[in-house]
């Protein structure tokens, strides 16, 4: 078995149980537009970055102190998905990215997840060199593309690549307490599509606690 398909369904399922506070069922998400980008202009519409699809309705925010996943960043969720904190995040490392915090869309009728890492390590790295550490152990990649953009108002890194069970994104936010990557997994393509205003609504959310 690829090591990074072993890894990631050990996390599954070591993650301890929670999930994020119910809220009302939310409005539907309106109609993709660019005005709905979270990106800065100029709008990248189709592969690989997506910017033309809108954010997904909030259901609940991740990362407040005392909440499932307490983080150094907030950012919001769909209504069903379920929050988790991950124990024993040194185990199911990959590169310098330590999982702490697993959101699990099957609730939600998707095969998928959002997972969101702690980079580890003292030695100095650019922001393309911390996720080509990344992805380099996560398995098979091509595709690969970069860019610099914002999550909500936080300075961050972008990457997408293609890997053996479809196409993947991750975001490099920069926090007061180190950087913060939050990934984009799915079964397929297919549920990868399916999930992207999901992590849309993560970037364009994010921001420092208050």
């Amino acid at each position: 078995m690829k090591r990074q398909v072993a890894v990631l369904a050990a996390l599954t399922l070591a993650v301890s149980a929670g999930c994020a506070e119910k809220t009302e069922q939310p409005a539907a998400a309106p109609a993709p537009s660019a005005s709905a980008s979270p990106t800065a202009s100029p709008i990248a519409s189709g592969p690989p970055w997506h910017d033309e699809v809108a954010p997904a309705a909030a259901g609940a925010t991740v990362g407040p102190k005392g909440s499932t996943c307490p983080l150094p960043i907030t950012f919001s969720v769909p209504a069903k998905w379920k929050v988790k904190a991950v124990t024993s995040g040194a185990d199911f490392k990959i590169g310098p990215a330590v999982p702490i915090c697993e959101i699990d869309a099957k609730p939600a009728g998707h095969i998928g997840f959002l997972r969101v890492w702690r980079i580890e390590g003292a030695a100095p790295r650019t922001p393309q060199i911390t996720l080509d550490a990344f992805i380099d152990d996560y398995g098979k990649a091509t595709e690969r593309q970069y860019r610099r953009t914002k999550a909500g108002p936080l300075d961050s890194f972008e990457a997408s690549w293609a890997g053996e069970d479809g196409h993947k994104r991750a975001i490099l936010v920069s926090s007061l307490y180190g950087k913060i990557l939050i990934t984009l997994g799915g079964m397929d393509d297919e549920e990868f599509e399916a999930m992207l205003p999901a992590y849309q609504l993560a970037k364009s959310s994010a921001n420092l606690p208050k």
